[in-house]
């Protein structure tokens, strides 16, 4: 009777303590759901209080996990990587490791949430290959991946994971970071391609007109970058790089009543923008109006004070004067901005033959041809003047 007795009590018991862990399961099931719902609606200090509130040694294995996952993903969001790294430690033990985690660390060393002063880009790099291992991919985990790859200026790997972003699911950034990056390449062809397909997707996108007339003016088809920079101002008639651009490819074409009235807008856009004021001198030096060559390019000096062609552009006009000893001047403060071009060289000689100071043009043509190997008018005027 009493041994029949003592079985009841130990059952009751053990009913009591199971019921007991029960409920416990259920109040910290109860935290890890509010924390989730918190977490979802970006309120992550909640999040976290919640979920430190968790007993974990009172969950079920998979609900341990889960509440682990989480806490790791809120202290990412918060910028604590130190601890969300700790959880991710512990999950490793446990035997399992999230290719997401990964991620979301590599968007913490990316600065994404803006958690830091600077962006750690190796430490993402390395979060993105265990990511990408653990089978990240996604067409917005491309492009970050790639982001890690330009901070470390590694174009043609960035190129790669930006090409694998457009087979997922390709957008107009995508396009335009392919065509920034080809363009930084020097592959002016590539990125010429990449743009044009960012107007294919829209027809209305100002940058890809700029950088498409950018391009066709380093290929020196002026004619085909004033055609595409025309389509970009009617879209956006106060973009001050798309007047300027376009008035750069009207003074290339010599077009100059057009070219002034494209940079002259620029300026108004943009009273600082010394490369417009640079044009308009050259332009005017062209109309020989030497007078109102100089203002302009006095002011490409005042907001650009080492601005090279500005010096160079100066002499010229001073040459062209016969103000020789100017000349001379304005060729030497050009060479003291940038001794290792060999124009400046060239010019000062040209400066100094008109000025009948032979043997410092010859001492200046040779320092040109030191500078430059190929430069046949240099060698022309130093022939002559060896000669004579």
């Amino acid at each position: 009777m009493k041994k029949n007795k003592l079985i009841v009590v130990v059952l009751v018991m053990l009913f009591i303590l199971t019921s007991l862990n029960v409920f416990a399961q259920e109040g910290d099931l109860d935290l890890l759901n509010q924390s989730m719902k918190n977490y979802h609606i970006n309120n992550f200090e909640k999040a976290l209080q919640l979920n430190k509130q968790i007993n974990l040694n009172k969950l079920k294995t998979s609900a341990k996990v889960d509440a682990l996952y989480y806490r790791t993903l809120i202290e990412l969001r918060l910028g604590n990587v130190l601890e969300a790294k700790e959880q991710m430690e512990m999950l490793f033990d446990m035997g399992y490791e999230f290719g997401r985690l990964h991620y979301e660390l590599a968007k913490v060393y990316l600065n994404t949430y803006n958690n830091f002063d600077s962006a750690y880009y190796q430490s993402a790099l390395e979060e993105f290959k265990q990511a990408r291992s653990l089978g990240m991919n996604s067409a917005q985990f491309h492009r970050d991946y790639a982001l890690a790859y330009m901070g470390l200026n590694n174009h043609h790997k960035a190129i790669l994971q930006l090409e694998l972003a457009i087979l997922e699911n390709g957008n107009i950034g995508d396009y335009l970071n392919l065509g920034n990056l080809y363009k930084e390449l020097g592959n002016l062809e590539e990125a010429n391609k990449s743009y044009q397909k960012v107007l294919k997707k829209d027809q209305n996108n100002v940058t890809a007109y700029s950088e498409i007339g950018n391009i066709l003016i380093k290929q020196a088809k002026y004619e085909e970058a004033a055609r595409i920079l025309r389509q970009g101002v009617q879209l956006d008639p106060d973009s001050f790089i798309l007047n300027y651009k376009l008035g750069e490819a009207y003074y290339n074409t010599q077009e100059w009543a057009l070219a002034k009235s494209y940079l002259n807008k620029t300026i108004d856009l943009k009273n600082n923008y010394y490369l417009a004021y640079y044009h308009l001198g050259k332009i005017s030096e062209h109309q020989k109006n030497y007078q109102e060559a100089r203002y302009y390019l006095n002011e490409c000096i005042k907001y650009n004070p080492d601005y090279y062609w500005a010096f160079i552009a100066l002499g010229d006009v001073s040459l062209k004067e016969e103000n020789n000893y100017q000349a001379i001047a304005h060729y030497s403060d050009a060479i003291e901005k940038s001794p290792n071009y060999p124009t400046g060289h060239f010019h000062l000689a040209l400066a100094y033959n008109q000025a009948g100071m032979q043997n410092s043009a010859i001492s200046e043509l040779k320092r040109t041809l030191h500078l430059s190997d190929s430069h046949p008018e240099a060698q022309q005027l130093l022939n002559k003047l060896t000669e004579e």
